[in-house]
């Protein structure tokens, strides 16, 4: 389980690093020149806003995996530390069975308008890239967060060090 984890972690980093280090300051540089072209000669970017609207929605997409193995999602750390070891292994399976969810949900959805836009081969209007892209993007990103989702619930029945680091000494009884 251990090994599962440090791969989950490998992948979670390299996505997070690509949307953070790559993404978000091509972004910003992206959207820079063009408040500087459109206000200093009238001339912006015409798929300015399109690849801002792309990298920020990838941006996103690329940090969740992260950001749920982290804890970095909003949660009562004061009801969840003031509580004992049965009442925080019942949140923590609310926790991924919600997480289960809705990643099911959007996994279902993204792979219809994955099939949908492939089909089609619908692109974007300025920069021509193809919509399924994205559609695929949070098709892979939801079901990575599936496994996740999956292997957190195993590991709150198997006793294991795997996929509870940030809450220590949580799954003991």
């Amino acid at each position: 389980m251990i090994k599962i984890e440090k791969y989950y972690r490998i992948i979670a980093a390299t996505l997070d690093w690509i949307g953070g280090i790559v993404l978000l300051p091509a972004m910003s540089v992206v959207v820079l020149l063009d408040v500087f072209l459109r206000y200093g000669f009238n001339s912006p970017f015409i798929w300015g806003m399109e690849f801002t609207e792309w990298a920020l929605l990838l941006v996103f997409i690329f940090a969740i995996p992260a950001c749920t193995q982290n804890h970095g999602h909003v949660r009562m750390e004061l009801l969840i530390g003031n509580v004992g070891p049965y009442p925080q292994k019942l949140m923590s399976l609310f926790y991924c069975f919600s997480g289960l969810f809705i990643f099911y949900l959007l996994a279902k959805y993204s792979l219809e308008e994955f099939i949908f836009d492939y089909e089609l081969e619908r692109v974007t209007e300025y920069l021509s890239l193809p919509v399924w892209l994205h559609s695929g993007g949070m098709f892979v990103i939801s079901v990575l967060l599936i496994i996740y989702f999956v292997l957190r619930v195993m590991c709150v029945f198997i006793p294991t060090e795997a996929f509870t680091h940030i809450e220590n000494n949580t799954f003991e009884d």
